[in-house]
């Protein structure tokens, strides 16, 4: 008698407490699901900078287009070349593209970026950094006979070619004008390798004014 009391008192206590507790439950669902879009789409970056090469300060002009994810990732590829080249001044480079942007959809964001590729670059060496004069005279005829070895000059410069690979990072601020439309402001630095003649030459600082189109 006592152990059937005590069960049926029992179950009516774990049956009160249920219930008490599905009363103060929040519903399992307040409204109606919401499934938010991820935004994506395609972006196209033109872009002119002013970088240092060899001493002296470049423009170049290229751009990229990559593919955005969730405003927030851009992958693609893209590449600049020389625009006041001559034929001891030239340099083109290319490669593939990875950005991170943060707060593409404000007013003001920013942004990190990185191009990976290779390239090709001439520029203009003194010739006594590669052959010593010393040792290299050119002759000169003078009423068909040789007058003798005439040393080159030792400010003589000679064109360089180098092939090169090419790491540039660089960070943005973004100015959104409306949607998919940004202005780009970058600071990078280009860090080049497997390029014995040039290599010191062609790392160097740039900075880049770009306008992005797409990825709204």
């Amino acid at each position: 008698m006592n152990r059937r009391f005590c069960i049926i008192v029992f179950g009516s206590i774990v049956l009160s407490a249920t219930t008490a507790l599905a009363r103060q439950a929040p519903p399992l669902s307040s409204g109606p699901l919401v499934v938010e879009r991820i935004q994506s789409g395609w972006l196209f970056s033109p872009d002119v900078r002013a970088t240092d090469l060899g001493g002296e300060t470049g423009a170049l002009a290229g751009g990229y287009l990559g593919r955005i994810t969730d405003r927030t990732w851009v992958i693609g590829a893209g590449g600049y070349f020389l625009t006041n080249r001559d034929d001891d001044f030239k340099m083109a480079y290319g490669g593939a593209v990875v950005e991170w942007l943060i707060r593409a959809d404000r007013k003001i964001g920013f942004g990190v970026r990185t191009l990976v590729g290779a390239g090709t670059a001439t520029l203009p060496r003194p010739a006594s950094d590669f052959v010593d004069p010393r040792r290299l005279a050119s002759t000169r005829l003078s009423r068909g006979h040789q007058t003798g070895p005439r040393p080159i000059d030792v400010n003589a410069t000679i064109p360089i070619n180098d092939d090169f690979f090419v790491a540039e990072p660089q960070v943005n601020a973004m100015w959104n004008l409306s949607a998919g439309q940004r202005l780009v402001f970058g600071l990078g630095y280009r860090v080049v390798g497997s390029a014995p003649l040039l290599r010191d030459q062609l790392n160097g600082l740039s900075g880049s004014v770009s306008f992005q189109i797409g990825g709204k």
